[in-house]
């Protein structure tokens, strides 16, 4: 899938999750909390990936399955 269209569903996603999204995302969002690479901007008051720049409230909605989704490959879902 190409990036820009991971990001688009992502935030798409976001906006208005199904019932699976928000339990992935939740589960995803979990996985992130314990995770080195989660970094804070104080700036503009959001969390974000060190590793690949995404806000996580929207990075945890990608539709990519599995650890491919995480630039870490933490992700089971």
């Amino acid at each position: 899938m190409l990036k820009i269209v991971e990001i688009a569903k992502a935030w798409i996603a976001a906006a208005a999750p199904t019932q699976t999204q928000q339990i992935i995302a939740e589960h995803r969002a979990s996985v992130c909390d314990t995770c080195p690479s989660k970094a804070y901007n104080a700036t503009i008051d959001l969390y974000y990936c060190n590793e690949c720049g995404c806000p996580l409230s929207k990075k945890i909605f990608s539709p990519v399955e599995g650890p491919k989704a995480c630039p870490l490959a933490k992700w089971e879902q």
